[in-house]
């Protein structure tokens, strides 16, 4: 829309100057502003729900490599759909914008889960490594679903 907009604005001048002088031309509404306030209310939403998400974990698991896993989890599958979206076409609204925030909670969780059960795995004899292989094939159906 905001596209559509500007560009509908860059050619206004030509318009006008093609119309006789007896017509007037002119912008009875634009919603742009309302609607660029409204997308950057959500980006700082998003922004502050992935800030809160990794204090809360540290809180919690009170591990920063168990707190730098997910942290970094969010902004790669952000770009990631950023990207894909992009690449498709869609544009970012704010229903695109608040289901990212909805589904960054999702992989948050997911992340969570994981590392407990490669945590769970280390804690019971296993090596790093083969925790980390064996853990998340144990609960890959649940993250997946």
């Amino acid at each position: 829309v905001i596209q559509v907009v500007e560009r509908i604005r860059a050619l206004l001048p030509r318009l006008r100057a093609t119309l006789p002088s007896d017509v007037n031309l002119r912008v009875v509404t634009d919603r742009t502003q309302t609607i660029r306030a409204s997308v950057d209310d959500v980006q700082f939403e998003l922004t502050l729900a992935v800030a809160l998400v990794v204090m809360v974990m540290f809180l919690f698991l009170r591990s920063i490599p168990a707190t730098i896993i997910p942290s970094l989890s969010v902004p790669v599958s952000l770009i990631g759909t950023f990207a894909v979206m992009y690449l498709a076409g869609f544009s970012l609204d704010n229903l695109s914008l608040m289901a990212l925030t909805v589904a960054s909670g999702f992989v948050v969780d997911d992340a969570i889960v994981m590392i407990e059960n490669i945590s769970r795995h280390i804690e019971r004899g296993k090596r790093p490594l083969e925790a980390a292989l064996e853990g998340p094939g144990e609960i890959a159906f649940t993250i997946v679903s």
